[in-house]
């Protein structure tokens, strides 16, 4: 079994910390659900794992085309159309393009249409198309329901029950929680600039206790 890992983090801002010595170590076949407040520190985690942000204390496994990630926002200029950065993907990274195509069929999404064109909705759900259809060993996601209606959420969800059965590792900041309680393998919390003990959902399930119950303690 190959593990994905990232040891002793850190991030600061001028002299506010941001990261204090984040570690983590997770199997392939996981789906780890990283949880914490608005503020905590989750995008800035995920923009270091995702290779965007370079400038940081620490140690990571895997990086660069290893690793596949959904930001909150779209970054391939906006003038460009759908089909360039399909293209685009498709040069750069082991993509299945017949299998992005296929989801695209799904939404209200045109090939030809420009970018800045797409609501925001639009744009997350192609971003996250874009990703998911990359062949790697890592898949990070950011918030990956916002903006999104019922009806692509669950697009995603299913998405994810299918990747989750293969020999990847699957991390997820987010707060909504229960759209992925019956996907998570494992959850930490991101509080006061350190992740909390990776722990098993299935134990958490043999005390009689939700992820949700557990994020509200872990918060407290």
């Amino acid at each position: 079994m190959k593990e994905y890992a990232f040891n002793g983090i850190k991030k600061a801002y001028g002299k506010k910390e941001i990261l204090r010595g984040v570690t983590l170590c997770a199997e392939t076949g996981s789906f780890v659900g990283i949880l914490g407040l608005n503020g905590a520190g989750k995008t800035t985690l995920l923009n270091i794992l995702g290779n965007v942000d370079r400038n940081f204390e620490g140690e990571i496994s895997l990086r660069g085309s290893d690793v596949a990630y959904m930001r909150t926002g779209m970054v391939f200029p906006e003038w460009r159309r759908v089909k360039e950065l399909l293209a685009f993907y498709d040069r750069f990274y082991k993509f299945d393009r017949a299998k992005a195509e296929s989801m695209l069929e799904r939404t209200s999404i045109r090939k030809n249409a420009r970018l800045r064109a797409l609501s925001a909705g639009m744009q997350r759900q192609l971003n996250f198309i874009c990703n998911f259809c990359v062949d790697s060993q890592v898949l990070l996601l950011d918030e990956p329901l916002t903006n999104l209606d019922l009806l692509f959420r669950g697009v995603i969800v299913d998405s994810l029950i299918e990747r989750a059965l293969e020999e990847r590792v699957i991390l997820v900041a987010t707060h909504e929680i229960k759209e992925f309680e019956n996907l998570f393998t494992h959850v930490t919390v991101l509080k006061d600039g350190m992740l909390g003990p990776l722990t098993d959902v299935e134990l958490l399930r043999g005390q009689g206790k939700s992820v949700e119950e557990f994020y509200g303690e872990s918060v407290q």
